[in-house]
């Protein structure tokens, strides 16, 4: 049976290497890896950026899941705070995080920010067709494979009678998602960009 947020959270605040595990390197992976080497332009394997943002959360305690108020789901909740510690490291040209003690403080210490970050996503994810944000949150944000959804993507546009696939099969049907997908995405890192994201 599927965690949910709050037994997430609780999962890794007691430090449980199986939620730990799970959630960072499994259901989170797809998400953290496109803000990690977006913004790092692929300095790095996806197993260093996810396990450095890991040792960055759970800094302080993990004071930032501490003050979580689930007003959100968890993954996007994650890939707010994600892209905004990613974006910091790149501004600061990828200077380690102990040769950069400030920054790191200023990251952990400054909640306020992090509202903002919130309604620039907000923002990005309006923009957006239904459909297209439908692809976005449940594959990048909420980790899921694309061929794990069709069930959904389908039902979803059964009820928006402006999409059509023209597919005449499952695997046409499995193929025009993943385009989509890929499309949209690149559609999202241009979005960031035209707010100031990674520039």
């Amino acid at each position: 049976m599927m965690m949910t947020d709050e037994e997430i959270v609780a999962g890794l605040i007691a430090s449980d290497a199986r939620v730990i595990q799970e959630f960072f390197f499994v259901r989170c992976r797809p998400a953290l890896s496109y803000i990690g080497q977006y913004f790092c332009h692929d300095r790095f394997t996806p197993e260093e950026l996810i396990g450095e943002f890991y040792e960055f959360l759970a800094a302080d305690d993990w004071r930032k899941l501490r003050i979580f108020r689930f007003t959100c789901s968890l993954n996007s909740y994650i890939t707010i705070i994600a892209s905004r510690y990613f974006q910091h490291k790149r501004e600061k040209e990828l200077l380690p995080l102990d040769d950069n003690i400030a920054v790191v403080k200023g990251l952990q210490d400054d909640s306020r920010s992090d509202t903002f970050v919130m309604e620039d996503l907000h923002k990005i994810m309006n923009r957006l067709q239904p459909f297209d944000r439908f692809l976005i949150q449940r594959i990048l944000i909420d980790g899921e494979k694309p061929g794990d959804i069709l069930d959904e993507a389908k039902a979803f546009m059964e009820k928006d009678k402006t999409l059509n696939t023209e597919a005449q099969n499952k695997a046409q049907f499995a193929g025009y998602v993943y385009t989509r997908y890929n499309r949209v995405k690149k559609n999202l890192q241009k979005q960031m960009v035209a707010i100031g994201y990674g520039q």
